[in-house]
Formats: structure tokens, sequence, C-alpha cells
């Protein structure tokens, strides 16, 4: 076995909070892993406030370094106001990105979908409509100020990173609810 595997065990099976870059995107994000494969990694999401941000799925190509148990992470670890959709996380099956597209969609009612690697500020929050191998179908839900809704069509293969169940796109849905727009 790897080190790489059985870090990652041990960070999953011990409930370690970690910090999780992705330097290509520059980002980071705080949470605890819950599952992952050779290909995709699952991330239970908390902001730097310690606030529960929904998940996060990773290609484990992205992610570039893990920390955890320093000063600033065990700071925000304390700050948790622990909340886990556990039978939502383990509805999510992430043998593929079709697979973790479909399971995601059916569990949380969204998805959000990140197309880093054309543009770093690419984030699509929809529902799933249509989708084979290739091609991905979404109705997105606009902004908190637009709450407009359109149709977008591209490639899978595009898709770097799936979140779902955040602060951003609970708001998102709660607003086009009360306004009847989804």
């Amino acid at each position: 076995m790897s080190i790489e595997i059985k870090t990652l065990k041990k960070i999953q099976t011990e409930n370690i909070f970690v910090d999780l870059f992705t330097d290509l995107f520059e980002e980071s994000f705080y949470g605890f892993v819950r599952q992952f494969n050779k290909d995709f990694l699952l991330l239970e999401h908390y902001n730097d406030d310690g606030l529960y941000n929904g998940i996060v799925v990773f290609r484990r190509s992205d992610i570039t370094r893990i920390k955890w148990d320093n000063n600033e992470i065990n700071s925000t670890r304390k700050l948790l106001n622990k909340h886990s959709d556990g039978k939502k996380i383990t509805a999510i099956k992430i043998d593929s990105i079709q697979t973790i597209l479909k399971t995601i969609n059916k569990t949380y009612k969204h998805v959000t979908i990140n197309i880093q690697n054309i543009d770093s500020d690419i984030c699509i929050i929809g529902e799933i409509k249509e989708m084979d191998k290739s091609t991905i179908v979404v109705h997105e839900f606009g902004t908190k100020k637009s709450l407009d809704r359109g149709t977008i069509m591209f490639s899978v293969d595009d898709i770097t990173r799936v979140d779902a169940g955040g602060i951003y796109e609970n708001t998102i849905l709660t607003t086009h609810n009360k306004n009847n727009y989804c």
C-alpha cells in the first residue's frame, strides 16, 4: 500500500480535520475526507469560520497537498458547528464523473459544476437535465440578484470539481423557491 493511500485511509478513519489544496486553481478547502478512490475524493467541507459548507468532490489529480494538525487548522476546527449530512454523503457514489453528477443531483436536488481549466471563475449551479458520457445539459439557477434561469450544454471532460449543499447554493435555491422560479 502506498504512503498516499495509507495516509488518506488514516485521515478518513480517524476523522482528521484537514486543509486540502488545489494549487493549480489557487484554492484550499477545510474539511473531513469522507470517501476516496483512485480518481476522486469527497470532502465534507467547512468554511474559514467553521460553518458547514456542503460537499466537494475533487479529481485526485488536482489535489496537490493535504495539511493537518497545525495551529491554523486546529483553531478552525475549534470553531466548527459540526453538521454532517451523513445520509446524503453516503448516497454519493464516486465511481465516475457521471455517477458523481447523477447521485449528487438526485440527493441534493442541484449540483455545482466547476470548469476551472477553462476559467477558474466558471461555476454552474443547477439541475441536470440530460447527460451521456461526453456531454451534459444543465438547467442553471441564476444569481440571487438576477434570478435568471437558463440552460447550458458543455463537455463532461471539462469538469474539474463538483460541489453541493453549500451555503451559497442553498441561499440561491431558497431565493428561487420563494419566488417560484424553480
